[in-house]
């Protein structure tokens, strides 16, 4: 029963009417008596929905306000933290490929075993396909051009032509299958980062592989080849530096200023440096370091923190 009402005046204060467990289930439900749906009259749930109603519609328009006043304050090409303000810094870290979840850090393959190469060999198109074929990019490069030694006006990007690695294209299975394997590097992005470059052949690091430094000193003439960011790679360890051996580098050992400073254009593709082992040691693991090298690129020999460089492992049997 209902509560008794004297005179208009509920009385809450009686003892509840005993019912069997299904018949409380569904009067908890839809009370017949008191004509209530879980508790509460349809006037109570429509004063509640009303008040429900007003109060998200208020929430979504100050959320909307506040939206709009950001987003109007806010660039989409240009991030409002940048260089040291923001999450990433002001070094540039570096990446490399093939890179394969799986495996991690390490390429280890059978030079007769062309399903091993053939994962590999398909790691580094999938990363070169953008450069290769333009209408995978948002803009379908239309805005790219060969720079020569001239950057490019605002709207427009420099084109890194894939011919330039030389003999590691997908023709030669980037050397794999030769023994003589091909890795590609680059420099990772910052927005507005532009390089202090070492431009001086007499004034080098001097822990600047001396293979570097032959190229600065006698194969560069222009103070254009001479502003680049430089890249190496090397042995980790003594015995890595023995087991390597020489190394080539495709186009050269450095990325031209044009690529810089990026600026979040459209159509834009980092430069690459593709480095081939011409004489590895074979069924020994070979720890390589890569490392760029620009007065402001700061760089750390610790296997935890790395900074300014990459490292992978290679084993060829």
């Amino acid at each position: 029963m209902g509560a008794e009402k004297h005179n208009g005046v509920a009385n809450y204060c009686r003892r509840p009417v005993h019912r069997p467990f299904l018949q409380r289930i569904q009067y908890a439900i839809w009370n017949p008596e008191e004509r209530t749906f879980l508790g509460r009259t349809p006037k109570r749930w429509g004063v509640i929905g009303l008040i429900y109603l007003v109060m998200y519609i208020c929430i979504i328009i100050f959320f909307s306000i506040c939206m709009c006043g950001l987003l109007a304050t806010m660039d989409e090409r240009v991030p409002y933290f940048q260089l040291a303000d923001s999450i990433i810094g002001d070094n540039p870290g570096m990446g490399h490929r093939p890179l394969l979840f799986e495996e991690g850090n390490l390429i280890w393959y059978h030079a007769d075993n062309d399903t091993q190469i053939k994962r590999y060999v398909d790691n580094i198109n999938e990363f070169l396909a953008p450069y290769e074929n333009k209408s995978l990019l948002v803009n379908r490069g239309v805005n790219q051009r060969d720079c020569g030694t001239m950057k490019p006006p605002r709207a427009e990007v420099c084109a890194f032509n894939t011919s330039q690695l030389g003999p590691c294209s997908a023709e030669n299975s980037y050397g794999y299958k030769d023994k003589m394997p091909c890795f590609i590097i680059k420099l990772n992005r910052i927005y507005n980062w532009n390089p202090d470059y070492y431009d001086d052949p007499h004034n080098l690091p001097p822990d600047m592989p001396a293979d570097v430094k032959d190229y600065i000193a006698n194969k560069t003439t222009t103070d254009f080849e001479r502003r680049r960011v430089w890249l190496s790679c090397k042995g980790e360890r003594p015995g890595d530096v023995e087991a390597l051996g020489p190394l080539s580098y495709y186009p050269y050992p450095g990325i031209d200023e044009t690529f810089f400073p990026y600026d979040n254009t459209p159509g834009y593709l980092s430069p690459l440096v593709a480095v081939q082992l011409l004489k590895p040691v074979h069924h020994q693991i070979i720890n390589i370091r890569c490392r760029a090298w620009a007065r402001n690129i700061h760089y750390t020999d610790s296997l935890k923190d790395r900074i300014g460089s990459t490292h992978f492992e290679i084993m060829i049997d």
